[in-house]
Order: C-alpha cells, then sequence, then structure tokens
C-alpha cells in the first residue's frame, strides 16, 4: 500500500466506520490541469475516497469528455442470417451451454458483439430477451446497449445526468437524469465505470435494489485499490482520475456495500487493460494523459514503444488472471 505521511479523522461514507485514516493529494492529469485533491483512505473497508465532494463537478466533465464523445457502430445483420445471429446470441446468453446453440455457432461466423459483450449478458441471468436493462452513466453514446440490442435484446435504455438532453442513440432511448429518477422493474442494472461518479453510492446501490426484481442482477464495474496498480503507482495510478472517481473500492468495500444495500456479491473478475500501466508511468513523468506527448495520441515522441504497449497488455492480463488488476466487475444478486 502507498506510504502517507499525513493521518487525518475521518468518517468513512461507505461503511461509517470513524478513524484516524491515511490522506493522499492526488493531481487532475487526465487534462493536465494539476489540480489537487485531497483523499482518504478507510481503514475498515478499505475504500480510497476524495475527502470533500467538489460542488462544481459539471465543471470536471467538459464536452470532449470520452463517454459524451460519438462512436460509430456496426450495422446489424439483416434477413435470415441476422435472425440467426439474434437466435444464437439470445439462446447463448439465456441458456448457456445449450446444444442446439453450439450447433449453429459451429456453422456462423462469432458474432462480434457477443464475442466481445455476451459475458456480461450470461452473468445476468435473464429470464428473457424482453427483460428490462439499463446502464447508469452510460454518456450519449451506449455503444454496450447498443451492442445488446444488436444480439436481440430489445427492452434496452441508458441514463446519464452529464449528458446535455435526452437523445437516442442507434434506437435507444438515452435520458438526461438519475437513477433516482427512474421507474419500472428490470432485470438488470449495470454501472460501467460510473458508480465512482456519484456523490452517495450507498444510496444509489439501494434505489438499484429498488428497482431490479428478485434474483436479478446489477453489474458494478469499478477501480480496486488493494491491488497492484494502487500498491505500485500510489497516487500517479491513472485510475485515481481526480475529481471525477470519487471513490475507488476495495474488492472487500463492495462485499460491505452488497450488504448494507439488499444484494449478495455473486462473482467477482478483473478486467484491467495494458493502458492503465502506460498512463500511470506517463504521470509518473507529469505527462497527462491528453497530452500530445501521450500514447494516447498515437503521436512519435510518445514513451514507449509499440513493443512496450504490448507488453503491458500482457502484463494487465496476468494481473486480471492473478485478481489482482486495477479494474474488477462485480455481480451483485437482488436478494
Amino acid at each position: 500500500m502507498p506510504h502517507s505521511s499525513r493521518h487525518t479523522p475521518f468518517a468513512c461514507r461507505i461503511c461509517g466506520a470513524e478513524a484516524s485514516c491515511p490522506e493522499y493529494t492526488v493531481r487532475e492529469m487526465m487534462y493536465g490541469t494539476r489540480e489537487t485533491f485531497r483523499y482518504v483512505q478507510c481503514a475498515q473497508c478499505g475504500c480510497l475516497q476524495i475527502a470533500e465532494i467538489p460542488g462544481d463537478l459539471a465543471r470536471h466533465y467538459p464536452a470532449d469528455y470520452y463517454s459524451q464523445l460519438p462512436r460509430d457502430e456496426p450495422a446489424a445483420a439483416q434477413g435470415l442470417k441476422g435472425r440467426l445471429v439474434r437466435w444464437y446470441c439470445r439462446s447463448a446468453a439465456l441458456r448457456p451451454g445449450s446444444a442446439w446453440a453450439a450447433a449453429v455457432r459451429s456453422r456462423l461466423p462469432i458474432p462480434a458483439d457477443f464475442d466481445e459483450f455476451g459475458h456480461y449478458l450470461v452473468e445476468a441471468r435473464l429470464q428473457s430477451a424482453n427483460e428490462r436493462i439499463l446502464d447508469v452513466g452510460c454518456g450519449s453514446s451506449p455503444h454496450r446497449l447498443a451492442a445488446f440490442a444488436r444480439c436481440g435484446f430489445t427492452a434496452v435504455e441508458g441514463v446519464d445526468p452529464f449528458i446535455p438532453a435526452d437523445t437516442r442513440y442507434h434506437g435507444i432511448p438515452v435520458y438526461r437524469k438519475t437513477i433516482d429518477q427512474v421507474d419500472g422493474r428490470f432485470g438488470l442494472i449495470m454501472f460501467h465505470h460510473s458508480l465512482e461518479h456519484v456523490p452517495d453510492p450507498v444510496a444509489t446501490l439501494k434505489t438499484a435494489a429498488r428497482l431490479i426484481r428478485p434474483g436479478g442482477t446489477c453489474l458494478v464495474r469499478i477501480p480496486v485499490t488493494d491491488t497492484y496498480f494502487w500498491n505500485t503507482f500510489g497516487v500517479d495510478w491513472a485510475e485515481l482520475d481526480a475529481p471525477r472517481h470519487l471513490y475507488l473500492m476495495a474488492p472487500r468495500t463492495m462485499d460491505t456495500l452488497a450488504h448494507q444495500t439488499g444484494f449478495r456479491l455473486r462473482k467477482t473478475t478483473f478486467d484491467s487493460q495494458g493502458w492503465e500501466i502506460a498512463a500511470s508511468q506517463q504521470y509518473q513523468a507529469d505527462i497527462p494523459l491528453r497530452d500530445p506527448r501521450s500514447f494516447a495520441n498515437g503521436g512519435t515522441s510518445q514513451m514507449f514503444t509499440a513493443d512496450q504497449l504490448k507488453q503491458f497488455e500482457v502484463q494487465a492480463q496476468a494481473l486480471n488472471s492473478a485478481a489482482d488488476a486495477g479494474r474488477a466487475c462485480f455481480y451483485l444478486e437482488k436478494v
């Protein structure tokens, strides 16, 4: 764990524990403003959280923030092939191990959408392809929902309070609202790197539990502390992303959150990527992610060779396999 020379009295906003906790100073390094923010790590549950939530969070989400940028989507398969693709995806997601689905797959090109995102649908344990699926904090271009729709799942929608207005993305409704303003019953609610952005994760997950049917799934992907990235890079870890990331959970934090909010933690997987290592090393060298010298821009003055970037990807996958990476996916089941 990174060393901190400062401790401060703090009441954790997740587990409620009050103690003298290590304090860290973290810079904004995505855009490179280098504005500093104080973070405190709870000694009880391990959650690293911003000491004071900024009152002007919106200014830290400019128009070119990555979740607001447009994306290119592949066209959905049409005709008989399209119907077979959607049938295969629905069968493989709703009835994993189906012999019929396996037989079709052996004669059909593997659908790229299902190959990339199907594991979320399989782990969600949906009852039908018509169950409602909600993506919280999806931005204006919810590519996962678009992929689910191409796979034949018909009731997908998104919400994000930071988009300019309600919109539709390839026919999918996306609303400018918070989860508190959502009604209805869902089989799956997803937080793909959005729960760390909300001021009150406990209240947010309680709302999700109210909206999810018994036995339904809440998927939470989030950066996690107490693993290689935090232990190695400390305040230069790119996934700290101050001040947008208000909370960075330890794996044990998510177990605490689940019990507090009406869920049980059913499964955890890790899904870091090589760019996190590259970005963190850049931050150590005082190079922001959006800097012209950054690997993210693909320029000739970047710090890393193509072979180094490939090796970072190999390293990230090894950390995922060892359950020691900086990003995790938690599947919470509504009890």
